[in-house]
């Protein structure tokens, strides 16, 4: 190799060099820029004068299934303040229910609730003695998806319910949380204490408030499910500003109007269709449409709403329907 070829060999490795350590500087700058950004974002949205979007963060973690990952960040006189309000925030259950045995119509009403924020539908039931609670036939085991039951029940719609536990974090969905109530059947649950239950009675009432078992017993309550809060009550809102965020996501929620009709709720979040609603959202809508009495079900990738045949509101969950224990169904007619 000549003395110029050498010199052209050694310029290139060197130009290459440069070029190589440039690139590394912008990428390693663009990775610095980047850290800093997420570290000032995050401490602005933490501990900047921001409360609403504070507290729809920190609520919303507070009831996943990961509140510890937001503990590290605050003392816990701070997480208390911004600790969403409980399941059972209902009020006491009464043990007089109204009467709707004598309604005998069929009709089905699809509403579209759309905003900036969420989409979803609302399923009007004329006569609510066709809704009742399924649960997943494999119970203790693994959850079913709501088409499912649907369709095992031969029912024409079905809304997720309430809760389950998740043993392990599985997703199995096969133990519902609380008292559970399947026409007229008892499935699971304590029936000495009161709980937060939310059921419809022989009449077609919808009650929702703390019971124990025998009073759901005497009540005449042949379908229920435990989960909450409680939204409305007596035509009025349940839930204050105060009683503290859940933060926003998908949801699903059961109702009643004062002529009986049953009032099926599920809104959309989690970047489909919108970012989502929260409790008092819900709690809006329900009063916009008439409820007088309304409850909270069990949200977030277990929401969704299946009529006819085809979602009106399909689940978040990127992995599809989620099993969960139970579920509201509509039956496909009057049935008495």
């Amino acid at each position: 190799m000549t003395g110029v070829e050498w010199g052209h060999t050694e310029a290139a490795t060197a130009s290459r060099r440069t070029k190589r350590l440039r690139a590394g500087r912008i990428v390693l700058t663009a990775g610095a820029l980047f850290l800093y950004v997420l570290l000032s974002t995050a401490a602005l949205v933490l501990y900047g004068p921001f409360e609403n979007i504070r507290s729809t963060l920190i609520g919303a973690i507070l009831t996943s299934r990961h509140p510890w990952v937001i503990e590290p960040f605050y003392p816990a006189a701070t997480l208390a303040k911004y600790r969403p309000v409980g399941l059972d925030a209902m009020g006491e259950g009464r043990m007089t229910a109204g009467d709707f045995s004598a309604i005998r119509d069929d009709g089905v009403e699809v509403i579209p609730i759309e905003t900036a924020k969420y989409a979803g539908s609302l399923l009007v039931v004329h006569d609510p003695k066709r809704v009742h609670v399924a649960v997943t036939k494999y119970l203790n085991s693994v959850g079913q998806t709501v088409t499912d039951m649907v369709k095992d029940a031969h029912a024409i719609a079905g809304i997720n319910a309430g809760g389950f536990f998740d043993g392990g974090g599985r997703g199995t969905g096969g133990t519902p949380l609380g008292i559970t109530i399947s026409r007229g059947t008892y499935v699971s649950g304590d029936r000495t204490s009161p709980q937060p239950v939310i059921g419809i009675t022989k009449e077609g009432a919808l009650v929702v408030g703390k019971y124990t078992y025998e009073e759901l017993r005497r009540l005449g309550v042949t379908d229920a499910i435990s989960f909450g809060p409680q939204l409305v009550r007596d035509g009025k809102p349940y839930l204050k500003e105060s009683d503290g965020s859940w933060g926003v996501a998908p949801r699903s929620a059961i109702g009643q109007r004062q002529d009986g009709a049953i009032l099926l709720l599920a809104l959309s979040g989690r970047g489909h269709d919108g970012i989502g609603a929260t409790l008092l959202d819900v709690e809006e809508v329900m009063l916009q449409h008439g409820a007088y009495v309304a409850a909270n079900l069990d949200g977030g990738y277990s929401s969704e709403l299946y009529y006819n045949g085809r979602f009106l509101v399909s689940p978040s969950n990127p992995l599809g329907e989620r099993y969960v224990a139970t579920s509201f169904v509509v039956d496909g007619g009057s049935r008495g």
